[in-house]
């Protein structure tokens, strides 16, 4: 994997760059054994320092470190090269499915015993899961439904505050297809897809997809986020309340959710001959 990243040198440059992203070790048993690290050596080519990026990655995030941590960077979500693309259409499986996929081994895992003494473990990891499945399953439908149509990238053009801005004008766009389809994909790939103050609008004027009210997906980001970064407890160091039954319900909710966007996605038109 991999992912793409920004930060500015001591010198002022401002270095954007793709870094390498390891797989998690899938023998851990918690995420916080999980851990895997890769280094890189970014060099500057404004003033020739050697920047020192460590990347780092577990079940549930990858996070990226340029000079321990004395320099800001930003970065995206991890994805696979698009030379890897083919490997996972080979498998014929749609987004939908996959979703579906995760949703059966969460549904197999609650059924595991486990001692009381690691069972809240076991559910804030599962609880982080569901929600990085839904996140997964919004990114890749959009991104494949918005770069395989010439439409729907008009649109995402016309309707989005932040790609409208971006410096150069529709008529280079337009004679440029090709190109715009790069473009397009580099700046989902960018984008946060549990931000979904930004994804909500992005659904409805593009797709055309209307989620409605999604509150209690706005609650189950924020908890995520607590999964994932404190390990299952708030900011206070509160412990956050989950049991079976809040997996079950978030579950539920999940499932009927993506439902309902596959039931509007799938009557969006492609090509047959599919470029991405």
């Amino acid at each position: 994997m991999q992912m793409d990243i920004s930060f500015e040198c001591d010198c002022g440059e401002v270095i954007k760059t793709i870094v390498g992203v390891p797989m998690p070790n899938f023998e851990a048993e918690k995420n916080r054994d999980s851990a895997t690290e890769h280094y890189e050596e970014i060099l500057c080519d404004e003033c020739g320092k050697e920047n020192e990026v460590m990347v780092v990655n577990t079940f549930f995030a990858a996070d990226c470190y340029v000079n321990n941590g004395d320099n800001e960077v930003n970065y995206g979500m991890p994805y696979f090269p698009e030379d890897d693309y083919d490997d996972w259409y080979e498998s014929n499986k749609t987004q939908y499915e996959i979703f579906n996929d995760h949703i059966k081994s969460i549904e197999s895992l609650l059924e595991v015993q486990v001692e009381s003494s690691v069972q809240f473990s076991l559910l804030v990891m599962l609880y982080g899961h569901i929600v990085a499945a839904v996140e997964g399953y919004l990114a890749a439908t959009f991104i494949h439904k918005v770069i395989n149509s010439e439409e729907l990238i008009k649109k995402l053009v016309e309707t989005d505050p932040t790609f409208s801005k971006r410096t150069f004008s529709l008529k280079e766009i337009f004679e440029k297809q090709s190109a715009l389809k790069t473009t397009v994909a580099d700046y989902l790939k960018e984008l946060i897809f549990h931000d979904l103050k930004k994804i909500k609008p992005m659904y409805l004027s593009v797709l055309g997809h209307d989620f409605e009210n999604i509150s209690w997906l706005f609650q189950a980001v924020k908890v995520r986020h607590d999964c994932v970064h404190r390990a299952g407890f708030d900011k206070e160091g509160n412990q956050i309340v989950v049991d079976e039954d809040v997996i079950r319900e978030l579950v539920a909710k999940c499932t009927e959710m993506v439902t309902s966007v596959e039931e509007t996605v799938s009557k969006i038109s492609e090509p047959d001959d599919l470029p991405f």
